[in-house]
């Protein structure tokens, strides 16, 4: 027997079809793998992301040193290779905890992108460790997709991974 509904009348409402988050032009793309272009948009918006915070962290450091002693102060001016290896290892962290908790970056939250397993759910924290090294240490592994039919690039075939078209809200899960 089916509960009441709020008015006593024991007539009981039908649900209402659930509002969606995802544009009617882009429902018949849900779920399907992306394309060179939208993940090239998506990569450049989370290097940016990168690259400000690394911006930060200079300009945080260089108010210590003007803090620390003013009178002698000068800009730290770290080398290149510091500079990248900071910047790279950012760059891994930044990749594996935003796959590993949502399945999704900051660009990939903008383009409507997600990053899943091969079974369609959300990467485990060791591949997407895996994934973020193979993304940093071989970046132009993502030119395969236009090579490939499924739209995989180099590090999605190494590890059964996907990039996948998905409006759909994200879902923290660590």
């Amino acid at each position: 027997m089916s509960p009441p509904d709020r008015l006593g009348t024991g007539l009981r409402r039908r649900p209402r079809s659930t509002p969606t988050a995802i544009p009617v032009s882009a429902r018949p793309f849900q779920g399907t793998h992306a394309g060179l272009v939208s993940r090239l948009l998506a990569n450049t918006v989370d290097f940016g992301v990168v690259a400000a915070t690394l911006t930060a962290g200079y300009l945080g450091l260089a108010a210590l040193r003007f803090l620390w002693n003013s009178r002698t102060f000068t800009l730290p001016r770290p080398s290149f290779g510091i500079l990248l290896f900071v910047g790279g290892c950012l760059m891994v962290l930044y990749l594996t905890v935003c796959w590993a908790a949502a399945g999704r970056t900051y660009g990939c939250h903008l383009l409507g992108l997600r990053v899943v397993a091969g079974s369609g759910r959300r990467l485990p924290p060791t591949r997407a460790l895996a994934r973020a090294l193979l993304c940093v240490a071989f970046p132009i592994g993502i030119f395969w997709i236009p090579l490939s039919r499924a739209n995989h690039a180099v590090h999605d075939v190494v590890l059964r991974s996907s990039v996948v078209y998905d409006w759909s809200p994200a879902r923290l899960l660590l």
